[in-house]
């Protein structure tokens, strides 16, 4: 992927809004999530549960390529088998671009490591998942391996 492309997925994925649908594991309430934001509403919900982290994941879409709806749909029934098998309890969700041009279905994991995260990000494909802490502030994790940086000092004789 070229370095320009990154950057304009980066910059998307900074600019959704990763909504949480009402559940009770939510606080029985909709949360809107922003990379590197605080949401203290939904961290009261979470620590009332027991949980400490949180991951945003989706099946959609792998490497930020667009999909049928159909094959979206299936890849989407398989995460959340996966993450059913593993024993983690999941909430619907949606990301959403700031313009509405695009959606992904999505679920909000409550109580997901970032290493679980990241490994289910880089099965279904993704470019990146969306992780916090109780507390924290919600982070954007690359999922996939970035090309290592070029050397760019000049070296002289």
């Amino acid at each position: 992927m070229s370095e320009a492309r990154r950057d304009a997925l980066h910059a998307a994925f900074k600019a959704t809004g990763y909504i949480v649908r009402p559940h009770p594991l939510a606080g029985d309430r909709k949360h809107v999530l922003r990379v590197e934001g605080l949401h203290p509403e939904l961290d009261a919900a979470l620590a009332a549960h027991g949980f400490t982290t949180w991951a945003f994941l989706t099946a959609w879409n792998p490497r930020a390529h667009a999909r049928p709806p159909r094959t979206n749909a299936r890849l989407q029934q398989r995460l959340l088998a996966l993450l059913e098998a593993r024993g983690h309890p999941s909430v619907s969700a949606v990301g959403v671009a700031e313009d509405r041009r695009w959606s992904e279905e999505s679920l909000f994991v409550p109580g997901l490591s970032r290493e679980e995260a990241v490994r289910m990000g880089r099965l279904f494909d993704q470019e990146a998942v969306l992780w916090g802490t109780v507390g924290g502030a919600a982070e954007l994790v690359m999922c996939r391996a970035q090309p290592p940086a070029m050397d760019r000092v000049t070296r002289r004789p």
